[in-house]
């Protein structure tokens, strides 16, 4: 070989010698590139890939009566979900399962047609998601879980679901599918919402979770439990006798209260028309609310027990004085009073007065009281704001400012007209009464228990002394004659208790005039020689019958049962009856 093809040859050896450094010398930047200079990058988008960051649910608090009979609880549905880009053929127990067998399996257990699974199977073949089917029963969920499809995932959804329906619907509220509506679900919703954890894994290129690859990010921690001070029984009893009470009348609703005298708690509270808030969506809006919290309107002659126990309180007069109370009782400038039951002139007593419910006595009574003295008993009864119950959507009434009273509603307001409260006001101001003059604070929700075991009460404020008890017991002495010898003679009688009542019926402004349209209400503590409870029934709108003497059924049937259903003890003797009348 001559020395021309050597050097030829060398040539060679050296460009192919320089490639060969200048490739490996690339596969080596490479290498550095990736295992140090982008390393940690590189890692946590791999790990992003492979890693995934999943939801742990927890429970939604119950609520609960004061028995801890559940008012609201969860009801678990699960949404059944795929990752079409995995979907695929798979082994199980040894043999190969297609994706139509698969998919048939799943259409027999949900009833979804296969021909809808397959479609949304294939539909978007490059996707990490799709609902396959949403909303299937725990026992769906279970079986569908035992098929054990790798490419198939669920969704725990939680819904609401309320045992007692329409019974206490107007207190629970509802949950609707982006959190709660109304009520007690949306008042106490700090301490009854979950707080969901989260769990990290890593899964293969097939979907499938690698085991030993989870970690705990976050906890997942129940909401707690709000107990109510309803008795679930008693309030069924309530809502039927006022639902009742409402389709004999004609009546456009009703509400009753029942509340125990020596703590406040409220024991039953029930609106006629109401709802069923596990089918919220079909019922009119006006008929979701407790109107007993929400719903003021003028009361009427109730009012009177209050003015009567301000009056001897102050030492302006007693149950035996005698008054001329006269058939109509002139303001001036055209104004009048007349009695509601169109009575003329008549010789009273006080107790008479409040007995037979006069207008025009009442009014001449209410006149030794300056406003601000009527105000500020009115006051501590609890009139004009909401009570401590603090009720969503809650109202406080009109107690008219004193200081900017007019001279006809300075006396009308003695008797319910020209002012307006709540149910749940009138019962916390005869429970004020029942118990000795001390007013307390009502009670709707007696706490929430959180899941760390955490006790919740809600802030009330402390008792108020409204009238002496020596005020208070004459005024129910008083009272007791009306089931006897005054409005409701032979219409309220509870064998073996003696009743302290009051009637009410309260003329309706509409359209800035007084109509035909009424407020019918009965309120009352049992037994009267040792009030332990309050019930209030309010009638409105009745049709038939307008007198307030129609609410005594309802009133009646209610009364009897709570001596009934907590086995109070009989009275163990009869009352002694004040005298109405003088000659």
């Amino acid at each position: 070989m001559n020395h021309s093809a050597l050097r030829s040859t060398s040539r060679r050896l050296t460009a192919m010698s320089f490639a060969v450094l200048m490739v490996a010398g690339m596969f080596f930047w490479r290498m550095v590139d990736i295992q140090v200079v982008r390393a940690a990058e590189l890692s946590e988008q791999s790990e992003g890939i492979r890693t995934v960051t999943q939801e742990v649910w927890a429970e939604r608090g119950p609520i609960v009566d004061r028995h801890g009979d559940v008012l609201a609880h969860n009801i678990d549905r699960y949404d059944i979900t795929i990752s079409p880009r995995h979907v695929a053929d798979f082994r199980r127990g040894g043999e190969t399962v297609t994706v139509s067998e698969a998919l048939i399996d799943v259409s027999l257990i949900t009833g979804e047609p296969y021909e809808t699974l397959l479609a949304t199977a294939y539909a978007n073949p490059d996707s990490q998601f799709a609902y396959l089917v949403r909303e299937v029963n725990t026992e769906q969920y279970r079986d569908i879980r035992a098929l054990e499809i790798p490419w198939l995932y669920v969704q725990r959804n939680q819904n609401r679901f309320y045992p007692f329906g329409s019974t206490a619907g107007a207190l629970t509220g509802m949950m609707g599918r982006d959190g709660p509506l109304e009520g007690v679900e949306r008042k106490w919703e700090d301490c009854l919402a979950p707080e969901h954890g989260q769990v990290r894994y890593q899964r293969g290129l097939d979907g499938v979770r690698i085991p030993g690859t989870s970690e705990i990010v976050s906890e997942a921690q129940d909401g707690g439990t709000v107990q109510l001070t309803i008795d679930s029984d008693l309030q069924w009893f309530v809502l039927q006798e006022i639902a009742k009470a409402t389709q004999n009348l004609g009546a456009e609703s009703a509400t009753a209260m029942v509340v125990k005298v020596d703590t406040g708690e409220i024991l039953a509270v029930a609106d006629y028309p109401t709802f069923d808030p596990n089918d919220y969506a079909n019922t009119p809006q006006e008929h979701i609310r407790a109107a007993a919290f929400t719903s003021a309107h003028e009361p009427g002659s109730t009012m009177k027990t209050m003015t009567i126990a301000a009056l001897l309180d102050l030492g302006l007069t007693s149950p035996g004085e005698k008054l001329v109370a006269p058939g109509i009782y002139d303001l001036g400038g055209g104004y009048r009073i007349r009695n509601s039951m169109g009575f003329g002139t008549q010789n009273l007593t006080v107790t008479g007065i409040l007995s037979v419910s006069s207008n025009t006595g009442t009014a001449e009574l209410s006149t030794r009281m300056t406003p601000h003295q009527f105000h500020a008993y009115f006051s501590r009864f609890g009139f004009g704001e909401s009570t401590s119950v603090g009720f969503l959507g809650e109202q406080g009434g009109r107690l008219p400012n004193p200081d900017t009273l007019d001279r006809i509603t300075r006396v009308t307001q003695s008797f319910g007209q020209g002012m307006s409260a709540t149910t749940a006001q009138v019962a916390g101001a005869y429970q004020a009464i029942a118990n000795d003059g001390v007013r307390l604070p009502l009670t709707l929700v007696a706490g929430c228990e959180t899941a760390a075991g955490e006790m919740i009460t809600p802030e009330a404020p402390e008792p108020v002394r409204v009238v002496s008890a020596d005020a208070a017991r004459t005024t129910i002495t008083m009272l007791e004659t009306v089931p006897v010898t005054g409005t409701l003679a032979n219409r309220v009688s509870i064998p073996g208790y003696r009743v302290a009542a009051k009637t009410g019926t309260a003329e309706i402004a509409e359209d800035g005039r007084y109509g035909s349209n009424r407020v019918i209400s009965i309120a009352g503590m049992l037994p009267a020689d040792n009030p332990q409870y309050v019930v209030v029934v309010s009638i409105v709108k009745p049709q038939t019958n307008r007198f307030s003497s129609a609410a005594a059924p309802a009133f009646e049937a209610i009364a009897g049962h709570v001596m009934k259903h907590y086995r109070v003890p009989l009275s163990d003797r009869a009352p002694e009856l004040l005298p109405l009348r003088w000659e």
